[in-house]
């Protein structure tokens, strides 16, 4: 197993309504990335669709095997490199749409995480297009090395990030379309997630104004013991290069050894809290 990745947070504003446009983009910052010597590019959250496109999602979501993700994965294998897209996906034997994202690997292979959480307070109303996800967690790789993917508000339950730690993941990566009001608060969880669970977490926030509501940045790359290896500008574009060495894993396991300290019991007292609190007789 290769002992280090290295990431491009793609920090960008994505052009509303134009999948064309933001395909070109992000083939563009692939090629680029690749003479960079860069493994792995992650963009934010629905950046193929642009997330403020509303209702217009409705008619641009397309599958998984669809023409700007089959341009992508093409330009992936091309350069060996590989990226996570957040894109608007249309189920086709159902006609659900899904805030996915799109998980090609090295060689140009794909894998979609589907978001679990949808916002439906404040300035959300993601229940309006999107059908969440109950699908099973499943670890993506890249070069080797196990990968857990998850989507903006889907960081604030933190069975997420543990389950797929349990699975074996080394590295966490979270695309966001987080604006302004909620930053403090992912700024926070960033780093629990990374430091209660000791694996690199990857967070990838968008940027830009719409209809009057800023769209905040402040993307970063967090080590297992919950330090700031990089973070990009807040409110404008950026990227910034974060070199992960997974040798550090080990170490951070050892000096803070919470999971050889997990207790079945807690596991199961949360079981039990989740039907009690939802008024359900257990399974």
């Amino acid at each position: 197993m290769l002992n280090t990745l290295r990431v491009l947070l793609a920090q960008l504003r994505p052009f509303l309504a134009s999948v064309d446009k933001n395909t070109k983009r992000v083939i563009e910052v692939l090629n680029n990335a690749r003479r960079e010597e860069v493994d792995i590019v992650v963009f934010p959250e629905l950046y193929l669709h642009g997330y403020w496109s509303k209702d217009m999602l409705n008619k641009l979501a397309e599958p998984i095997d669809g023409p700007h993700l089959n341009k992508i994965s093409k330009v992936c294998e091309e350069n060996f490199i590989a990226t996570v897209v957040g894109f608007a996906e249309l189920d086709k034997k159902f006609m659900h749409i899904y805030n996915s994202a799109a998980l090609i690997d090295e060689k140009g292979n794909i894998k979609v995480y589907r978001k679990r959480h949808l916002p439906t307070f404040t300035v959300f109303d993601e229940a309006r297009w999107f059908k969440s996800s109950s699908s099973p967690y499943e670890l993506w790789e890249v070069k080797s090395i196990p990968i857990g993917v998850e989507i903006c508000y889907d960081i604030f339950f933190p069975e997420i990030a543990r389950a797929y730690t349990l699975l074996g993941a080394q590295l966490i990566i979270g695309i966001s379309a987080s604006p302004d009001s909620p930053l403090k608060y992912f700024k926070i969880l960033t780093q629990a997630r990374a430091l209660e669970n000791t694996v690199y977490f990857v967070w990838v926030n968008m940027v830009g104004f719409f209809d009057g509501l800023g769209f905040a940045g402040g993307s970063r790359a967090i080590s297992p013991l919950g330090d700031i290896i990089v973070e990009c500008k807040e409110y404008e574009e950026d990227k910034k290069i974060a070199d992960l060495d997974f040798s550090l894993i080990k170490y951070s396991r050892q000096v803070r050894p919470v999971l050889r300290d997990l207790r079945i019991c807690d596991a199961i007292g949360l079981y039990n809290a989740y039907f009690k609190y939802f008024g359900i007789e257990k399974l």
